[in-house]
């Protein structure tokens, strides 16, 4: 009896081991096979090559920006020096035209200018007046504050990036306009007086009594009588 379970024990085994051997040679084809060395070759230089062509294209996207950079600062480095230039220009204008308002308090006169300067010739300008300034009214010394609107005005000052700047504010006062006077009621003509002259009393002559003479016989023309 102890032998036959032996028996059956080994044939148990022997079996197992018959079995799992297709199973493990299964697996063990199922591995990946190792690359070769020319196809690691490839994918080595694949690689280098789109490194390269990502480092040449972020060098030429740097380059732009620097480029870009570099550009805008040189514009608004021109524009800084042309402002800058401006700022320091001083233009001379001359301003006829009319009062149209006055701010004391904020020193400033604004004129529609009908002639004067290209500057502000045809615009209506507000121009600074200062402590510096000049103001007479009818030819007499005067400060902003008595200006009015509707004066004839004359400025002369100078344009600056900062505005216009009176030097000299010359202005006359409007003439006053006169109101008409009333005008008497025209006097009535008398009536005429005289009557009409009668009608003239000779009758017109009589006509001629004499008849008109004659017309004179044609005389015939001998050829055609014949």
């Amino acid at each position: 009896m102890l032998n036959s379970r032996k028996t059956w024990a080994a044939l148990a085994v022997a079996t197992a081991v018959t079995v799992s051997v297709p199973v493990t040679a299964g697996v063990a084809s199922a591995a990946p096979k190792k690359p070769t060395k020319a196809a690691t070759a490839k994918q080595v230089a694949a690689a280098k090559a789109a490194q390269a062509k990502a480092a040449a294209a972020a060098k030429k996207a740097a380059a732009a920006k620097a480029a870009a950079a570099k550009a805008a600062a040189a514009k608004a480095a021109a524009a800084a020096k042309k402002a800058a230039e401006a700022a320091k220009a001083v233009l001379p204008f001359a301003a006829v035209g009319v009062v149209t308002a006055v701010d004391a308090a904020a020193g400033t006169v604004t004129v529609q200018v009908a002639s004067g300067s290209k500057l502000v010739a045809g615009t209506e300008a507000v121009f600074k007046v200062s402590a510096t300034t000049k103001v007479t009214k009818d030819d007499e010394k005067t400060t902003l504050d008595t200006l009015a609107e509707g004066d004839k005005v004359t400025v002369n000052g100078v344009k600056t990036a900062a505005g216009l700047f009176a030097a000299h504010v010359n202005a006359t006062s409007p003439e006053p306009v006169a109101e008409p006077e009333p005008t008497e009621d025209p006097v009535a003509d008398p009536d005429p007086t005289e009557e009409p002259t009668e009608e003239p009393t000779e009758e017109p002559t009589e006509e001629p009594t004499e008849e008109p003479t004659e017309e004179p016989t044609p005389v015939e023309d001998p050829e055609t009588a014949v």
